[in-house]
């Protein structure tokens, strides 16, 4: 493999790697949402999941 193709490899790797850390920062923010005494704040909850949708067909559409 040569060096433009590693390094597009390892630019596409990081992008992954940080989109699978958004998706558990999303679900996370949800999780502590629905321990929230107060109970969940909907919208909040509704941001944090249409964009872990988002996220989620991207994944799907690259595979």
């Amino acid at each position: 493999m040569d060096s433009q193709t590693q390094n597009a490899s390892l630019l596409r790797l990081q992008t992954v790697e940080k989109r699978i850390v958004r998706v558990l920062e999303l679900a996370g923010g949800v999780m502590e949402e629905f321990s929230n005494p107060n109970g969940p704040r909907k919208e909040l909850v509704n941001n944090h999941c249409s964009e872990f949708m988002q996220i989620i067909k991207v994944f799907s559409s690259n595979t």
